[in-house]
């Protein structure tokens, strides 16, 4: 669905939490991107966005809204969902199966960031077009 607001087209969707959800988020945010003009991002976009959302389904276990919007020169895409427990970033062991979501975001955004409250979190991050 798009919205249009005063910083321009904003794409979202409504996902539940369940595994299919991740895809789901993955090839909507990759079209949302591409459709905003920032096909350059997709790739990193695809890949951080389905880390926050499996974040969501495995932890959350709410439904999650994926939101993708450009402005300055960048693309910004937020996951938010109904639990206010926060996410954090850890240093896994190497051979630990999980733990990395948040370690990615951190390297490969240029700004990141989580907006949190008793009704839940919003994580997001920004990469460049």
């Amino acid at each position: 669905m798009e919205v249009t607001t005063r910083t321009g087209p904003i794409w979202c969707t409504t996902l539940p939490p369940v595994a299919g959800s991740v895809p789901a988020a993955r090839h909507f945010t990759s079209e949302a991107v591409q459709s905003l003009g920032a096909p350059r991002a997709a790739p990193d976009a695809e890949l951080l966005v389905s880390e926050l959302a499996a974040n969501a389904v495995v932890h959350a276990q709410t439904p999650l809204r994926v939101s993708v919007l450009c402005h300055d020169h960048r693309v910004r895409i937020e996951v938010r969902d109904d639990n206010p427990v926060l996410p954090r970033l850890i240093a896994p062991e190497p051979f630990a199966m999980s733990g990395r979501g948040v370690m990615l975001v951190d390297s490969l955004a240029v700004a990141w960031g989580i907006n949190g409250s008793q009704r839940g979190k919003t994580v997001w991050f920004e990469l460049e077009t």
